[in-house]
This record gives C-alpha cells, sequence and structure tokens, in this order.
C-alpha cells in the first residue's frame, strides 16, 4: 500500500520514518512521562527547603524578639494628691474605685528601664509572696509611697492583680504632674497570666536558696566578718528566727543571683539606716568586698539580734 508524505504529499518508501523529498519525520511522538520517584523526590526537596527557611524565620524572631514585652491595652487616667510632706501614697482601697476586681498591688520607686513586663514582676513584693510561700500568700493590702516632691523625675512601677498570677494594669514610668500637688498615672489595662513566669521563679528558687541562708552572723560578729557591703530585706521577719515562708528570703535570692547585684548592695557603715520598723526583723545579706555572700543576719529595729 503506497503511503504519502502527510507533510508534502509525496510518494513514500515502505517503512520510511523521514521524507526523502522534505526530511520531516512521518512519525507520532509521544511526550516522555517522568517516573514517579523521581518528581517525588523533587517534591522532598522543595518540602525540606521550606521547612529549613521556616525554622531560620522562627530563630531570627526568637533571637530578636524574645522579650515579653509590656502589654498593650487601653489607659485609665488615674490622679494622686501628694500630701503636705510631698509624699504620694497609692493603696488597693484608692484604686478599687478604677478597678473594682483588683486584689492586691505593687507598688513602688524603680531603676529599670527595661520594657519587659516580667522584669518587674520578678521584683515585685507580689512575686516574693508567691514564690516563698509557694503560692498560699500574695500581697493582699500592700501599699506603697514616693515622694513627689523632692524629685519630680522619679521613675515608678505599679502593678494591679486581679488573682495571684495574673496582671490586670500597670503604669511603669514618671507620673505626670498636673499642679498643686496632684500627680497623673495613665494606667494600661492588660490581660497577662504570669503563672509561667511564678512557676520558672519557683522551679529556680526551690532547692538553692537554702545555701544562702546556710551561715549565720550575728550583730556582734558583723564587725570581724569582713562585710563590706550588704543587702536588706523585708520588715516581714517577726523574730530573730528566718521562716522558711518568709517574703524576703526570695527577694534577697534573686536580688543576690541578679546581674544588678552590685547596684543593689549598700555599705555596711549604712546598715543602721536600713533597720526595720518596730515590732519587726529584717533579714540581711553580708557580702565581702569583692561580693562574695559570708552570710545572713537578723536584727530588730534597735540593730539587735536573738
Amino acid at each position: 500500500m503506497e503511503h504519502n508524505c502527510p507533510h508534502c504529499g509525496a510518494p513514500l518508501p515502505a517503512d520510511a520514518s523521514f521524507c526523502p523529498h522534505c526530511a520531516q519525520s512521518i512519525r507520532t511522538r509521544k511526550a516522555a512521562s517522568v517516573p514517579s520517584h523521581l518528581w517525588r523526590k523533587g517534591l522532598k526537596w522543595v518540602l525540606l527547603l521550606v521547612i529549613l527557611a521556616a525554622a531560620a524565620a522562627a530563630g531570627w524572631v526568637l533571637l530578636h524578639d524574645s522579650s515579653t514585652g509590656l502589654p498593650a491595652g487601653e489607659t485609665t487616667a488615674v490622679v494622686f494628691q501628694e500630701d503636705e510632706d510631698g509624699m504620694v501614697t497609692v493603696t488597693p482601697e484608692y484604686l478599687e474605685e478604677f478597678f473594682p476586681t483588683l486584689i492586691a498591688i505593687d507598688f513602688g520607686t524603680t531603676s529599670k528601664s527595661s520594657d519587659n513586663i516580667d522584669d518587674y514582676l520578678v521584683d515585685s513584693y507580689q512575686m516574693a509572696q508567691l514564690v516563698s510561700s509557694r503560692g498560699t500568700q500574695s500581697a493582699v493590702g500592700e501599699r506603697g509611697m514616693y515622694s513627689a516632691g523632692n524629685d519630680s523625675n522619679n521613675r515608678v512601677s505599679l502593678l494591679i492583680f486581679d488573682s495571684n498570677t495574673h496582671l490586670m494594669g500597670y503604669f511603669i514610668g514618671s507620673p505626670t504632674s498636673l499642679g498643686d500637688g496632684k500627680w497623673q498615672m495613665d494606667v494600661v489595662n492588660c490581660d497577662y497570666d504570669f503563672t509561667h513566669l511564678y512557676e520558672a521563679e519557683l522551679a529556680a528558687f526551690e532547692g538553692n536558696w537554702e545555701d544562702d541562708f546556710s551561715t549565720y552572723i550575728s550583730p556582734e560578729e558583723i564587725p570581724s566578718s569582713g562585710a563590706v557591703w550588704f543587702l536588706n530585706g523585708y520588715n516581714t521577719g517577726q523574730g530573730p528566727v528566718l521562716r522558711k515562708d518568709d517574703a524576703q528570703i526570695y527577694a534577697l535570692w534573686h536580688t543576690l543571683h541578679s546581674p544588678e547585684l552590685e547596684r543593689q548592695c549598700r555599705e555596711i557603715e549604712r546598715l543602721e539606716e536600713f533597720l526595720p520598723k518596730e515590732g519587726r526583723w529584717r533579714c540581711y545579706l553580708l557580702l565581702d568586698q569583692d561580693y562574695n555572700l559570708l552570710g545572713y543576719t537578723m536584727l530588730d529595729h534597735q540593730g539587735n539580734g536573738g
């Protein structure tokens, strides 16, 4: 049977694979399919590259933004009136007018300039109470004050809690003067659960604080102990014996192991300036000239020991 070229129409020899006149192929070619194992292998490489890129991006974020930050929220303007001595007192009773669900506050001056709310929480009396009592006590009933009249640039920290480990509001910075002894703090309303932070502090504290309070130095031994510096605790001691649930234990332990140790220390000659109020006992950590811990002591309002 005679065949003609589909391209030029010239007669073709039998079994011809191309036309001798126009040189065009006369056989139909099918596209070769890629074996399934080859495209699957390529897909695996693509997925691997995507995973590596995502991991690198996540690592960059963690490296450059590892802090919790300061929680955002609407603000509530709270105005305080200084007394005739230039003192501003902040009480939970007054703040309840603005934040009815609060259970405790923490207030005082601060030298920190951190943008991480956790840095203020670990320094708070609330955290000291929680860790030292293993979560059974908080800063209920506590208040604070600062001398606004003597230094209008005071930097303060106000933390407001509506449960033991939940922060509902805060103000960090210098209050705004409104004149006539009035000072305004724009409190940020927030919803910040710091249970994870409390649990981390408790885990670090447990089993590690005992060594720091294993050596007792009596008041009579202080002059010959080699003490050059001291850290002072709270007015929470109820006797010459330091209770295991006393909030000042955590506060002292935390400061001793913080990067701000040297800045928090006071000269031993100033010890009498930091005695507790009458009826209370205060704990002090004593350090040598190189800021190495020597031991601790307990003093009453007259500087006597037990």
